[in-house]
């Protein structure tokens, strides 16, 4: 399972990117207006940041003709751009025009399987399931995730699970056991994949630390 920062600020992708944790990029029209006003400009410093890996924008417009205008826009950002179209019959029209044009494309707000094979029969690159919402309209999450790894992988598919929505470092790997291929988090769940277990893996190193300068030995 590849890992994406869900984040635009460049200081915590950089601080991922140091750590070998940076696989990819997403971005919503949230994560955006609190980095600048122009989504383009946005994706355009990302993507020149970070050349070799995919990149995600994502259209605000709600109907087909205009998420494909917009669509167009935000793939000339840079040479690995995935642009994201929401879970809707008209954005699955905007899907189906997309690729015949050559453009990746990622279904975003997808809660339900059915909602996930659909995405996969239009030809859709990535479907990106809201995992962590999913208990709000009466559906557990993680099975639904499984449920939609399953009959995209069974069917033959190459439509990719890109789980979104991550608020806790456990999902992470509950993510990862339903099946998805991706999965993108916000930088605080890095930090607070440490933060939890900071007190005892400290105990462990200051021990460590102590026995050694104790023993008066070297490197």
């Amino acid at each position: 399972m590849r890992l994406f920062a869900d984040t635009a600020n460049m200081e915590e992708l950089k601080k991922m990117d140091a750590m070998g944790l940076l696989e990819g990029i997403t971005t919503n029209p949230t994560i955006v207006s609190q980095a600048g006003k122009s989504l383009t400009d946005t994706l355009k410093k990302l993507s020149l940041e970070f050349p070799d890996i995919e990149v995600f924008g994502q259209v605000v417009a709600k109907d087909t003709a205009a998420m494909v205008e917009e669509a167009r826009k935000i793939n000339q950002a840079g040479a690995h751009i995935v642009v994201k179209i929401p879970c809707t019959p008209q954005g699955l029209a905007a899907v189906k025009i997309l690729v015949k044009e050559g453009i990746h494309v990622c279904v975003t707000a997808v809660l339900t399987a059915a909602e996930a094979y659909l995405c996969a029969v239009a030809g859709a690159d990535y479907v990106a399931p809201y995992t962590g919402q999913n208990d709000l309209i009466g559906f557990k999450g993680t099975d639904s995730l499984a449920d939609m790894c399953e009959v995209i992988q069974s069917a033959g598919y190459q439509t990719q699970i890109l789980a979104a929505s991550v608020e806790k470092p456990q999902e992470m790997i509950d993510y990862a056991l339903a099946g998805a291929d991706v999965i993108t988090v916000p930088y605080h769940v890095i930090e607070d994949t440490f933060a939890y277990t900071k007190p005892l893996t400290d105990l462990y190193v200051d021990r460590f630390f102590g026995d050694w300068s104790k023993g008066g030995c070297e490197i």
